[in-house]
């Protein structure tokens, strides 16, 4: 979960507190049935309770969203033993992929992303290349790298390799 999400969940998690105080109060009959009533007398018609809510609605379903990437596989285990296990992050996989992507001639500004299961490393990889560079021989020897060097270091195979290249231009 990235920091966006963060600031939105906790900005979220504050309105459901409050909510909850609401209903605290509302149930020991602090808070009258009556104030309730006027409350939501005033809710028909009243346009701005209606964006509220899909303000509402959007954050959860955003929240639900980043929750169920968040649940995939963020370290592979590489070896198990009676000694223990050894783990590799997803972070760590995706950032030594960008370094590699980067090594070949003319590529620059590499990101990688990856999916991860318990056999197989999926990668995306997005990048600027200089103008004049061939971009299918490039990415054959991208994908060539990046398979055998994973394969040399990790002891993993790569299932796919998806190049994006979203600059044609000099690195500055």
């Amino acid at each position: 979960m990235g920091i966006p999400d963060r600031i939105i969940l906790t900005l979220y998690t504050f309105l459901m507190a409050v909510v909850a105080v609401l209903v605290v109060l509302c149930s020991l009959g602090i808070i009258s049935q009556a104030a309730i009533n006027q409350f939501l007398a005033t809710i028909p018609g009243n346009w701005e309770y209606a964006v509220g809510g899909i303000i509402i609605l959007l954050v959860s379903l955003r929240l639900l969203i980043a929750g169920i990437g968040a649940t995939g596989i963020s370290s592979l285990i590489l070896k198990t033993s009676d000694a223990g296990k050894i783990f590799v992050g997803k972070n760590a996989i995706e950032d030594y992929i960008s370094e590699i992507a980067q090594e070949v001639y003319g590529v620059y500004n590499v990101k990688c992303e990856t999916k991860l299961d318990d056999e197989n490393i999926s990668v995306r990889i997005n990048a600027s290349i200089e103008p004049g560079i061939n971009i299918p021989e490039t990415t054959e020897e991208i994908k060539y790298n990046v398979r055998d060097t994973i394969k040399k270091v990790l002891g993993m195979e790569i299932k796919d390799i998806e190049l994006f290249f979203k600059q044609i231009k000099a690195k500055n």
